[in-house]
């Protein structure tokens, strides 16, 4: 109990006779109390002691001490709750106290940009490697302000000799629709699948539908690449993507001798969250690195932000999922400082991995 006297009665002398190892959940005020207790009931003043603050977070830091040199420890340190102490030998293992802060990215706030409903993985490879992910969402999808391009489009899936996915959400809205049409996969018999990227391919798998052909870069210009090596002269595609994308895709293909129909499956728009938690955290100088993983990702937080806090985020470390989100970081006046070889959410972690090493 941190406040007040001890409500529950501690059996000192039994515990301080005990083997093993003692711990002490929220016992940073109760420190010295604690230590008093077990060295009057004969505790060994060399045992082991370590305390560890913030445990299993970003802001982790533990002490290292015995029961009689401690509370010294403690106060010299300015030891604040929440805190756990763990008494015994097993401290000298020390892993009990440092595995958390051994991780590569400990201690280091990285800021995800992404949609909330994309997050969750993103964040749960960040919170593995001992960093603190802190979503600050500056997109969100929704359906298209009109679904008549592609329903026209659903209703002759057969005249298409190719479909091609540039993202996870073309996928999902895509094969929303198409239930909705009260139409299936079937329709989509001997249309060949393009698809830009592991996460898209997977999202199409996940429909079970075959994936033809998976460009060795994750990047629209890489997709041409490989279609390329087939005739496509006078074949008709099909992309349905966000309202608002890069035309290099659909015009390169029309160069090319093929027709392709560009038509809009959902749209992104920037969410109405607070943007007050995140101001406080710049403003506390308390981010290290800010994740971009599309254009629109970048734009839209740009334009979230005033001058003044436009020039806060240019003196923290800009990192972005591939070189077309680099472009646009770059024409907003942000310095880019971290692009993986990999274009997905991993290759980001690991590039920024890398970052810190160096």
């Amino acid at each position: 109990n941190e406040s007040g006297e001890e409500h529950l009665k501690i059996d000192w002398e039994h515990i301080s006779t005990r083997t093993g190892t003692l711990v002490f959940l929220m016992g940073a005020r109760k420190l010295p109390r604690i230590v008093e207790q077990l060295i009057k009931y004969k505790k060994n003043p060399d045992t082991p002691v370590a305390v560890v603050q913030w445990g299993t977070t970003s802001r982790q830091k533990s002490w290292i001490g015995t029961l009689k040199t401690i509370v010294d420890i403690a106060a010299k340190e300015k030891i604040q709750p929440p805190t756990l102490t763990i008494i015994g030998e097993v401290v000298n293992l020390k892993s009990i106290s440092d595995w958390y802060e051994t991780l590569p990215l400990f201690g280091k706030t990285c800021v995800v940009t992404r949609a909330e409903e994309q997050s969750e993985s993103f964040i749960h490879m960040l919170e593995e490697r001992g960093a603190e992910p802190f979503l600050y969402s500056s997109i969100k999808t929704i359906p298209p302000a009109d679904w008549s391009s592609l329903d026209k489009s659903l209703e002759a899936l057969s005249d298409y000799d190719g479909l091609i996915f540039t993202s996870v959400n073309g996928v999902h809205y895509f094969s929303q629709r198409l239930k909705e049409k009260n139409k299936d996969i079937r329709e989509l018999k001997g249309v060949r699948i393009y698809a830009i990227g592991p996460k898209t391919e997977q999202a199409v798998r996940g429909l079970n539908i075959k994936v033809d052909i998976v460009p060795e870069n994750y990047i629209a210009e890489s997709l041409i690449e490989s279609i390329g090596k087939e005739n496509i002269k006078r074949k008709k595609f099909l992309l349905p993507r966000a309202s608002i994308a890069r035309d290099i895709l659909p015009n390169t293909l029309r160069e090319m001798g093929a027709s392709i129909d560009v038509v809009p499956a959902y749209q992104t728009i920037s969410p109405q969250s607070s943007d007050s938690s995140f101001l406080k955290r710049l403003n506390e100088d308390s981010i290290d690195v800010i994740t971009f993983t599309s254009s629109s990702t970048v734009t839209n937080f740009v334009d979230r932000l005033n001058k003044e806090n436009i020039k806060k985020i240019k003196k923290i470390i800009i990192a972005c999922i591939g070189p077309v989100t680099q472009k646009t970081a770059e024409d907003c006046g942000l310095k880019v400082s971290i692009v993986p070889n990999e274009y997905t959410v991993a290759g980001l972690i690991t590039a920024i991995e890398d970052y810190f090493k160096k």
